[in-house]
């Protein structure tokens, strides 16, 4: 944990907030998981990184933008702000906490399974986060960070648009400015539209065409633009279109394909008016079609809940852990680090057999010290924890 925040944990914030772990930090931000004593829930914190003083007035300037725009931006589908304060000099803002797990859990599971999401699932969250994206634009801001990773859902399986660390707003004067001196590009390159790549100005256009790619990557298991790296990615989109999503997906009705590739477009003029135009093409021709895309092991409206697909993935990473326990005969150190690292993953979804796995691994290490003699316990340990577990290992 960033040593600005290490000292926050179990202390009581604002005479109101105790905070209980670390759930995410980023480059720019920490995101915490707290109890609200008032509320009598858990609840999110989230404030900036402000160890650099070259980036501090930056970072400042973005998070106090962050915080109005949380105000401003009241919608169904938009992860609610509950309060905003200051603790030991730091900025932070508190968020309803959606525990559910995001959209890019439900993929990953796919990917893991060898299979992609049903076009049917589209149903379950694009019509929401269109309107979501919509009212933002409606409002003269762009979101400029659209990624499954900031879809996510309660346990209703209602998403929510998160992460308004970079919006902007239309009417900010010196908002390019404050970017370049950061230094860096605003995004997550493989999301990012051209213009946003080239540092041009940014539209609602610029989120929608983000929205493509995840629609894309949904439907095909795919990213359309993939380079190595930043530059690889921006070389791709300028210099070569993506693949037609039908090439992937055969059996998709041509006007989704289309549809989707139109949203790509370079030319932000050349890709649709708004997200719900996009949104509306797709549902109808989803309506009006029986999509033979073999069973939707992907649907919230199936006895599979994020819950547990996540547990299914959760599974997964067990058996993977208990063949290399078997491979190398000790639990070694950075076995257990990488054991940690993916259970970190479902602790933030509060899954109660992650909270389990995570104690019995720790049973089996005192501050740290890896015991070289009991990985058979361990797996033996793990076999009685997990009903029906099945591994070549044990």
């Amino acid at each position: 944990m960033n040593e600005e925040f290490s000292s926050w944990i179990e202390k009581i914030i604002n005479q109101r907030y105790r905070i209980k772990r670390k759930l995410a930090n980023g480059g720019m931000g920490m995101v915490l998981l707290a109890f609200d004593q008032h509320l009598n829930k858990d609840v999110v914190i989230k404030a900036p990184i402000l160890k650099y003083q070259q980036q501090k007035k930056d970072l400042l300037q973005r998070f106090e933008r962050e915080v109005l725009a949380h105000a401003a931006l009241e919608h169904p589908n938009i992860v609610p702000i509950i309060d905003s304060g200051f603790y030991e000099d730091h900025p932070f803002l508190v968020l309803q906490y959606i525990k559910n797990g995001t959209l890019r859990t439900v993929m990953d599971f796919a990917k893991l399974s060898n299979e992609v999401c049903s076009p049917n699932n589209l149903k379950l969250w694009l019509p929401q986060i269109s309107s979501a994206l919509d009212f933002i634009h409606s409002n003269n801001w762009v979101h400029r960070d659209v990624k499954p990773e900031n879809i996510l859902f309660d346990s209703n399986y209602n998403p929510y648009l998160t992460d308004f660390g970079i919006l902007k707003n239309f009417t900010l004067i010196n908002e390019k400015a404050a970017t370049i001196s950061l230094g860096s590009f605003i995004g997550s390159p493989q999301y990012m539209a051209p213009e946003q790549h080239l540092g041009e100005k940014n539209t609602a256009k610029t989120d929608q065409f983000a929205l493509a790619v995840i629609i894309y990557e949904c439907l095909s298991g795919k990213l359309p633009f993939n380079g190595n790296n930043h530059v690889g990615i921006f070389l791709e989109i300028v210099k070569q279109k993506a693949i037609p999503l039908k090439d992937h997906v055969p059996n998709l009705p041509t006007p989704i394909s289309d549809a989707v590739m139109k949203a790509l477009s370079e030319d932000p003029d050349d890709r649709f008016e708004s997200c719900n135009q996009l949104c509306t093409i797709i549902m109808n021709e989803l309506a009006s079609n029986v999509l033979n895309n073999g069973e939707n092991h992907f649907s919230f409206n199936t006895t599979k809940s994020i819950c547990k697909i996540l547990e299914a993935k959760l599974t997964w990473q067990v058996n993977s852990f208990c063949s290399q326990l078997m491979e190398h005969k000790v639990l070694t150190k950075a076995l257990y680090s990488s054991m940690k690292i993916d259970l970190s993953e479902h602790l933030k979804a509060e899954i109660p057999l992650a909270r389990m796995l995570n104690d019995l691994i720790d049973f089996f290490t005192m501050s740290g010290t890896i015991e070289p003699t009991n990985y058979e316990d361990i797996i033996q340990a793990l076999k009685k924890l997990i009903p029906g577990f099945r591994s070549n290992t044990i």
